[in-house]
């Protein structure tokens, strides 16, 4: 891990393409920052759970050969997970650009409360 004086480099981002290929071929771990509420409502199949706002870099997990994409609603949090956990030395972090909305727009998978209610609306 590094001291704290050293300066975290500027975030890697992941199109939701990119990192959907990535979770397929099993070289990543996709990490939601967003609040439990947010993820119930709508996450991505397979993603783990980890609010921004209970991030701890002391006891966040490393985990070597794989590659963290972090994600969020649309990009901010993500960001600031990667730079919080960069400070204290992890690598291989990148954050999902865009967020779930790009994920969305990509046409990729999604699962939640959002889409058990739309299946028995007429």
């Amino acid at each position: 891990m590094a001291d704290e004086t050293t300066i975290p480099a500027e975030v890697a981002e992941v199109t939701a393409i990119d990192a959907d290929g990535w979770l397929k071929a099993r070289e990543a771990i996709l990490i939601d920052v967003r609040e439990p509420q947010e993820y119930e409502f709508e996450h991505v199949p397979g993603s783990l759970l980890h609010p921004l706002s209970f991030l701890d870099v002391d006891v966040f997990p490393d985990i070597p050969g794989k590659r963290l994409v972090f994600i969020c609603a649309a990009g901010k949090r993500s960001v600031v997970a990667c730079k919080q956990l960069q400070k204290a030395g992890f690598t291989n972090l990148l954050s999902l650009t865009g967020g779930i909305d790009a994920w969305r727009e990509a046409d990729l998978d999604l699962e939640g409360t959002r889409f058990e209610a739309h299946d028995y609306m007429i």
